[in-house]
């Protein structure tokens, strides 16, 4: 943590029992073991580049972790330029027997088939295809039995941000370029910090840095002084976002358009995504909480709002192909695997039921895990 995080820190957490601020967990090497440097992967070198899947191999991805590591076994066949189409379904024998594929540029089509298919394309995307993946016996979308496929579709909010100034610890500057900020998990309906204004809760993301590229824009000074007084560092300022909890709603929903298509044949997906009561009142309780917990901190110049942006300009789309024991009122059981196509799993945010306020690829990573030794069990004793 920088020193201003620290002392803001130790102020939240001395007025605000229960509101912890913690540095930010990823998954960076720090010190790789011969497991990870089999595969390519060195340490960290900060140098900021985590977005863009890391040169290093230092920031855990699928470029450079899971995928290695799978072709490092000989079984692992990856086919580029391909578009996926449908999941084929064979109604003789009750089962999904593969995959239809479109080459992205001579569009040629390919079917690849499989004792097992698990789909993995990302939230919306497997939503789409499911949609597109019709049949006599699944008109509305593959394993469609309950009339569920594409509702129930979520989101994170992060309409919420606040920022304030502080005027001490000019002594004190940092280093580096870490990968993270700080984090405040959820407080609000944990532990003794009930509401009753709405459900659930919100995580904040934050960070702190020393303003300077601002400073010239109202500096009556030009040449070698005005140089000078920009390469000062100016005031401390930590800022935050709030990561809320979005509920599901039937009506939060995707479909496939009946008749435009994309280039390859594939029906356009259209959304109707919106945020509703609940989501509107946790974002007015973020932004009244950073306020004042920045002020009980000292901070100056505080600014808090709500940019009411639409769902889809954030991150962490989840739902539509929800799980659940009831086969009326779900797509998936509690082994992510349909339960109309025994044969088929979906094991991506498509499969979520609720968001919760965290980021949710570990879950994914996790319940994927679950899945496959699963099916490959099932496999074993001819189930599937």
């Amino acid at each position: 943590m920088t020193d201003l995080e620290k002392y803001i820190k130790q102020k939240i957490e001395t007025n605000f029992p229960g509101r912890n601020l913690i540095i930010s967990r990823t998954a960076n090497l720090t010190k790789p073991n011969e497991i990870h440097t089999s595969l390519g992967r060195s340490q960290c070198q900060a140098r900021d580049l985590c977005s863009r899947g890391c040169p290093f191999g230092a920031y855990f991805s699928t470029q450079s972790a899971t995928l290695p590591a799978a072709s490092k076994t000989g079984k692992l066949t990856m086919q580029t330029d391909a578009v996926v189409h449908s999941i084929i379904y064979d109604e003789a024998k009750q089962k999904a027997t593969g995959v239809r594929v479109i080459d992205a540029h001579t569009k040629k089509i390919t079917e690849y088939f499989a004792r097992i298919i698990f789909l993995n394309a990302g939230s919306i995307n497997s939503n789409l295809l499911l949609l597109n993946s019709t049949s006599n016996r699944f008109p509305n979308g593959l394993g469609n039995d309950s009339n569920v496929l594409g509702k129930y579709v979520m989101t994170h909010n992060y309409r919420v941000r606040a920022s304030g100034t502080y005027d001490g610890l000019q002594e004190s500057y940092y280093y580096g370029r870490r990968p993270n900020g700080v984090y405040m998990p959820r407080f609000r309906n944990f532990g003794n910090d009930k509401q009753t204004d709405f459900k659930r809760g919100y995580a904040l993301a934050c960070s702190s840095y020393r303003q300077n590229w601002s400073r010239g824009n109202n500096m009556e000074i030009i040449g070698a002084e005005l140089k000078k007084q920009l390469t000062e560092p100016g005031p401390w300022v930590f800022f935050g976002t709030a990561m809320g909890e979005m509920l599901s709603y039937e009506d939060n929903h995707v479909w496939l358009d009946k008749n435009e298509k994309d280039e390859w044949g594939i029906p356009l997906l259209h959304a109707d995504v919106s945020w509703h009561e609940n989501e509107d009142k946790m974002a007015k309780d973020a932004v009244e909480q950073m306020a004042v917990m920045l002020d009980k901190a000292g901070l100056k110049n505080i600014e808090s709002y709500d940019n009411h942006q639409a769902p889809g300009k954030d991150i962490h789309e989840m739902g539509g192909c929800r799980m659940g024991n009831d086969p009326k009122t779900s797509m998936l059981n509690k082994w992510n695997q349909m339960h109309a196509i025994k044969n088929v799993f979906v094991t991506d945010g498509a499969c979520m039921t609720s968001s919760a306020c965290q980021n949710p690829s570990l879950t994914y990573m996790a319940i994927t895990a679950r899945a496959a030794d699963y099916a490959v069990n099932e496999l074993k004793k001819n189930n599937l």
